[in-house]
């Protein structure tokens, strides 16, 4: 059975990738960043991925697949904290998202910890969404495998996932 956690996660996500996507404009001028074309690109192309994140986890995530999204989310924080080193004009905007980034990752650990990984559902079985979501939690279960170590991925492991050990 999914937490509520887990069940609003993907819904917070998608709203904040949809208010990136359509009025990128105030979050910048929140960061004490000018509206310009740029950045205002930029803040919609991580919108984007962030909806695309969000639908991708929302139907029933396996342990492996929220995993990868905290991976992906720690990559996103640490490159804005470089760009709050590197780049003096944008600090405050590359430290603001680098927080952001940091609750999701923080927020897509814990939902890790709460789901339950379910044996995939069988291809047979009827569902085009079950089996879409047996494919996605297949590959990141192989991919998971990969990227994310060991004592994590057992750590990760406290509560039945089977789909985390590679």
């Amino acid at each position: 059975m999914r937490t509520t956690a887990v069940r609003w996660f993907p819904l917070i996500r998608g709203s904040y990738g949809l208010a990136l996507l359509g009025i990128p404009g105030r979050f910048l001028r929140l960061a004490g960043q000018p509206w310009e074309g740029r950045a205002r690109d930029v803040a919609r192309v991580l919108g984007a991925r962030q909806l695309a994140q969000a639908v991708l986890t929302a139907p029933q995530p396996s342990a492996a697949t929220l995993a990868l999204g905290v991976e992906a989310d720690i990559a996103h924080a640490l490159s804005m904290l470089a760009l709050a080193v590197a780049d003096r004009r944008r600090r405050r905007l590359g430290c603001a998202d680098a927080v952001v980034a940091t609750a999701f990752a923080a927020a897509g650990a814990l939902a890790t910890r709460r789901v339950r990984a379910t044996a995939p559902v069988p291809p047979g079985a009827g569902n085009r969404l079950a089996r879409v979501a047996c494919l996605r939690d297949t590959i990141a279960a192989r991919t998971a495998a990969l990227t994310i170590p060991a004592p994590i991925r057992r750590a990760l492991s406290t509560r039945p996932a089977a789909s985390l050990k590679g």
